[in-house]
């Protein structure tokens, strides 16, 4: 409703474009900047719940359109609560390096849970969607944000250790930032992880792809903050303040 009344808000001023922050789940900070995946919705942001549906045939099609991203988070988010918020790289190595063994014997023990997470994330993007549509009718824009670089301790990064700079035990080598400049003397610590672009490279960059595709799906614009980082962008070693 809250969204609703903004929108109605824009159109009497005449405003025809509204960008909004990251959507995904943020970590402790709440920076929307470090989430805990690069393609979930923060679950915060539903505006009600309703009992799972799993014969439900739109849940059923939104679970095997986003598979590649929905059944990594919900067993993220699995594990990270059963192991009292840890990061993933801090998890027993079975679970870090993601044991098949181990990982089937979550979803047959947690499948309840993980069907909860998965119908959370549909009806999250279902309300986004109506959202989206009624923008649109008032003849209003939706710019998303996707941050070029996602957190280490996330679903994505956890998923798809090999496409990212990490050694044998998960922990990052190199972690980005901005080197010093008029904003701030002694540069900026991101402490994310950077992307191994040659691994990423040999899948035809199918993860960028995916990510792309599904953030073009919830938006009209996307901008990618900061778009200059596929050029270029700082290293900082992991060791170093």
């Amino acid at each position: 409703s809250d969204a609703t009344q903004w929108l109605d808000f824009m159109q009497q001023c005449g405003l025809s474009l509204w960008q909004v922050l990251p959507l995904e789940p943020p970590q402790n900070g709440f920076s929307p900047y470090q989430c805990t995946s690069a393609f979930a919705m923060n679950p915060a942001l539903l505006a009600q719940s309703l009992p799972v549906d799993p014969e439900n045939a739109a849940y059923q099609t939104f679970c095997h359109n986003k598979q590649a991203w929905l059944d990594d988070y919900a067993l993220f988010v699995i594990l990270k609560t059963g192991f009292n918020n840890l990061s993933w790289y801090q998890w027993p190595k079975s679970y870090r390096s993601r044991d098949n063994d181990m990982l089937d014997l979550v979803r047959k023990n947690k499948q309840g849970e993980i069907e909860q997470i998965k119908w959370q994330q549909f009806l999250l993007h279902s309300e986004w969607q109506t959202i989206h549509r009624d923008a649109n009718q008032r003849d209003i824009l939706l710019m998303g944000d996707m941050p070029i670089c996602v957190a280490h301790d996330s679903a994505e990064v956890w998923a798809n250790q090999t496409q990212f700079k990490l050694d044998e035990n998960g922990m990052v080598e190199v972690v980005a930032g901005v080197p010093p400049d008029y904003f701030s003397e002694t540069g900026q610590r991101w402490g994310n992880p950077h992307y191994n672009w040659k691994a990423m490279q040999q899948t035809a960059f199918d993860w960028w792809v995916k990510r792309i595709q599904h953030h073009c799906e919830l938006f009209d614009l996307v901008r990618i903050d900061h778009f200059r980082g596929l050029a270029a962008v700082w290293e900082i070693d992991a060791d170093c303040e």
